[in-house]
């Protein structure tokens, strides 16, 4: 399973954030074409949701490089989620209106169409992904990436009070969820963007439950939920460690930012689900 070859790092610092925006490069400006690379002088795919969101990126643990990344916009007052801006989130079919909810995306995996330099007797060109540390995975890792950063997403939002998160995904992709477990309930249109897409309102903890009966190697996935994710500081000073610790205010790029206000607090505990399951 997951836990036997990979592991999330949530960036919590500069280095895992650019990590993530080169991942996210590769997918949607080069392999699927959705973006400009052409925008992107650096080689680091941004927008302006990555301050108040929560990056997670897949590092394979034999070979030490990074396949795979996500992220979680987390909810602000004032500020949209992505999908707000594509009139694509029907904010009325809400119970609660003042519900806080985050919004899963930046979804990509570096498959082995990728153009990946195994060559370790030449230096790497500054931006490519050998410069990086990054590799590729084949077809049948794929699925098992996929649960493992759900994982992380999910215990990290519900470990902010964050009980729903939004998705806008292609029909394929919202099969596959479904194939997991995961109940999905559309809460709104079906929007053009880069493709068809509809938006999924994702309960959180009943996902979580929804999983754990289907399977009982997902459920003993989630039962490691301290080992959903490693702050990728932690990982740079000790490659051992494998679970959630606390985080040290001692990255300055995020001070006096929304990353830091959102998404570094409440500081975690080595714990698993705080709440209970609700009645």
């Amino acid at each position: 399973m997951f836990d036997e070859t990979f592991r999330v790092c949530f960036a919590d610092t500069p280095f895992g954030v650019a990590l993530h925006q080169r991942i996210r490069y590769q997918v949607f400006c080069l392999d699927k074409g959705f973006e400009d690379p052409g925008a992107f002088s650096t080689a680091q795919e941004t927008d302006a949701w990555d301050d108040q969101s929560a990056h997670f990126i897949v590092q394979n643990t034999h070979s030490r490089q990074w396949v795979a990344a996500t992220r979680l916009v987390l909810p602000k007052i004032g500020r949209p989620l992505p999908v707000d801006t594509l009139n694509a989130f029907d904010r009325n079919l809400l119970a609660d209106p003042e519900m806080r909810v985050g919004e899963i995306s930046r979804f990509c995996i570096i498959n082995n169409r990728s153009q990946v330099d195994v060559n370790s007797h030449v230096q790497p060109a500054p931006h490519s992904l050998a410069a990086w540390g990054i590799g590729a995975i084949g077809r049948k890792q794929q699925f098992e990436v996929t649960l493992g950063m759900i994982r992380a997403a999910g215990i990290y939002a519900l470990k902010r009070d964050i009980d729903s998160c939004i998705m806008l995904i292609t029909d394929p992709f919202a099969r596959m969820l479904r194939t997991l477990g995961i109940p999905l309930c559309q809460a709104g249109p079906v929007t053009e963007h880069r493709g068809m897409r509809t938006p999924y309102m994702v309960d959180m903890r009943a996902s979580v439950m929804s999983m754990a009966k289907k399977s009982s190697a997902v459920r003993d996935l989630f039962r490691r939920a301290k080992h959903a994710y490693v702050r990728i500081s932690s990982v740079a000073l000790d490659d051992t460690v494998d679970c959630v610790s606390e985080y040290a205010p001692d990255h300055s790029l995020f001070n006096e930012t929304i990353f830091r206000e959102t998404v570094l607090l409440p500081a975690e505990k080595d714990s698993d689900l705080r709440a209970g399951v609700r009645t």
